[in-house]
């Protein structure tokens, strides 16, 4: 990580097309609203020319629809260029896709040196249907577009609870698209009673996308779900302790990453926002790195590779510290099954003559490691 970068998420509305089945969104006003081009200049101007010890600065439109303030991203992107800036920068739009025209497919065309753009797609049109209102055909025309574009910029496939049994299939056909892009499971509290369950299809889910990758190993494993494996495991105690906080999957909110809302109030990220998180944001001065609570958690030996979000157990917990554990066995099972992929991988190694015994000795110290802990229920 770069750590003179520094993200800044411009929610510039709370207005949306979709009401998606896992937006977290859920506490936003009914009244539509969005960020004035005095607003947003303003905010940009602060960072850019701000001495804090960041020389490159990324803003990403966000929403809500970002596209849906669509004039507002065309006006702040081409005044923007016509000044001169001391810091580097780019400029990224996180849209849902659905709701393109000419006009706007002209502009960013002409502007994609300038402007990224990330959309979303869930997978089959089946999964992405259920997720995203019936939206799959309103994407589609618009999926080749962004493809082309901008080849190097991920996608984002969300798994919800209810799409959990069509994840497999999904990731294989983004894959066979040629599309770039990254796949996570929502970690919202939706499990109601169904978690159990969910849990068995889920295990089912990533042993068919290990068989995959296992089988076409040309192509790198989707990130993050196959890509939890925790480096520090398999050394020895006193390494751990001294090695742990290297690895620990820390997103930065509060320092390198903030969030400018519609009215230009500053949060550790986008999901502080209080119509966003329906909880009031702790101030800068409590936004600092305590013990990990709860027990479970201190104890885990999963806890430095855990993709816990701090602004998640701030809006659960009232406190950001205290970790939310209802997507703990999910995550156990992503580290099984990258674990698994990778015991394939250094085989195949070794088959190969391309990995010394002692360099696959180490690589099986952390994959029995890994094991040990998932068959002892960890």
């Amino acid at each position: 990580m770069n750590t003179n970068r520094r993200d800044v998420v411009l929610v510039i509305t709370n207005n949306c097309n979709l009401n998606c089945s896992y937006c977290y969104e859920s506490h936003k006003a009914t009244n539509a609203k969005e960020m004035t081009f005095s607003v947003a200049k303003e905010t940009i101007t602060r960072y850019m020319t701000a001495n804090d010890g960041y020389d490159f600065v990324e803003f990403n439109f966000f929403g809500g629809e970002p596209m849906l303030a669509f004039p507002l991203i065309r006006d702040t992107i081409d005044w923007f260029y016509s000044n001169q800036w001391a810091k580097e920068s780019d400029f990224l739009i996180t849209t849902n896709g659905t709701i393109l025209n000419d006009e706007m497919k002209d502009w960013l065309f002409r502007n994609r040196k300038k402007v990224s753009v990330a959309f979303s797609i869930d997978g089959t049109s089946k999964a992405h249907n259920i997720n995203r209102n019936n939206s799959y055909d309103l994407l589609r025309p618009n999926i080749d577009f962004f493809k082309s574009n901008w080849p190097n910029q991920a996608a984002k496939m969300t798994i919800g609870a209810d799409t959990i049994p069509y994840m497999a299939e999904g990731i294989i056909k983004l894959e066979t698209m040629g599309l770039k892009f990254t796949a996570n499971l929502s970690h919202e509290d939706m499990w109601d009673n169904r978690k159990e369950k969910l849990l068995e299809i889920y295990e089912e889910q990533l042993s068919l996308l290990v068989d995959y990758y296992a089988s076409n190993t040309e192509i790198e494993p989707v990130k993050p779900i196959l890509d939890s494996f925790p480096e520090y495991l398999g050394l020895d105690k006193k390494e751990q302790m001294g090695r742990g906080k290297e690895f620990a999957k820390y997103c930065g909110a509060g320092f390198h990453i903030l969030a400018v809302d519609i009215d230009g109030i500053e949060y550790p990220c986008h999901r502080f926002i209080p119509w966003i998180s329906g909880n009031p944001a702790p101030g800068r001065e409590k936004f600092q790195e305590t013990t990990w609570k709860p027990q479970e958690c201190r104890e885990c030996k999963l806890l430095y590779s855990c993709p816990s979000c701090v602004a998640r157990n701030w809006s659960h917990n009232n406190d950001f510290g205290y970790r939310t554990t209802f997507h703990c066995e999910f995550f156990k099972l992503e580290v099984l099954a990258s674990a698994q992929l990778q015991a394939i991988k250094i085989q195949g190694l070794l088959d190969n003559n391309s990995l010394t015994v002692e360099e696959a000795n180490k690589q099986k110290m952390k994959l029995d490691a890994i094991f040990e802990l998932i068959e002892n229920g960890v």
